[in-house]
């Protein structure tokens, strides 16, 4: 849905979502209006919770493209999210003696214009949030990353012909980044943009698909045309790091 009082002016919000029509309420108090893309069958429940806008457009990656697919067709940047986001913090140097750096909360507003920010600067069709929602392990000093990962819970992307790969059931987003760095050179990870999301502790979304087996189907996917920029990660069974070049 049209907002324009956030990011690049006007931006389109969308919530990525299946099986979580009781996030409604939450999300748009603390998003807004947004447009929710669900699967065809969900739609009814995501109206009744009070979604303002509800598109029926199947799976993970179909759903994000046609999120994409609206906002470029009205010549909007797209706003994508997950649909459990519960808060969202700036790391910055606290005024204490020493100083350290403390997360303090921050607008869905101040959070995509921070990024878009950043996009703007560095030249990036493609932004998102850290990866982490911990202020120890962030570094306001260096508050954009623009050859890193950037989770698809939040992101940002400027009109382009990159679209999410619809074969892939998981780890979609790794794939996109890669896409934005292989075509364009660049992203930019606001990584002082600290987004608290439930994750896989819910019912519904990619939980309700997540098995070893489809995580290391994708895995191979991914390595298939990514070769080595795509390594396991040696502390969590299933997950992956993407390095760039």
């Amino acid at each position: 849905m049209k907002r324009d009082d956030v990011g690049f002016k006007p931006v389109w919000v969308s919530v990525i979502s299946a099986g979580r029509p009781a996030n409604v309420p939450k999300m748009t108090a603390l998003v807004g209006a947004a447009t929710w893309y669900v699967p065809e069958a969900d739609v009814a429940a995501y109206a009744a919770a009070g979604a303002a806008s509800v598109v029926g457009s199947g799976a993970l990656c179909r759903s994000r493209n046609h999120a994409l697919d609206d906002a470029f067709a009205a010549g909007l940047v797209c706003v994508q999210l997950s649909d459990d986001l519960s808060r969202i913090k700036k790391a910055v140097h606290s005024t204490t003696t020493p100083p350290k750096v403390v997360g303090v909360d921050i607008t869905f507003a101040a959070a995509v214009d921070e990024i878009s920010s950043l996009m703007s600067a560095v030249g990036a069709e493609l932004g998102g949030c850290a990866p982490t929602n911990n202020p120890f392990f962030s570094n306001p000093d260096r508050p954009c990353g623009t050859h890193h990962f950037i989770v698809g819970d939040f992101v940002v992307v400027k009109p382009t012909v990159l679209r999410f790969d619809e074969s892939l059931r998981l780890k979609e987003d790794y794939d996109y980044t890669l896409q934005h760095l292989a075509c364009v050179g660049v992203v930019a990870r606001a990584n002082t943009v600290l987004t608290h999301f439930a994750h896989r502790t819910n019912k519904g979304g990619a939980v309700a698909v997540r098995t070893p087996e489809l995580e290391q189907a994708s895995i191979r996917q991914l390595r298939e045309r990514w070769g080595d920029k795509i390594r396991d990660n040696p502390k969590r069974p299933n997950e992956i790091l993407m390095r760039w070049p």
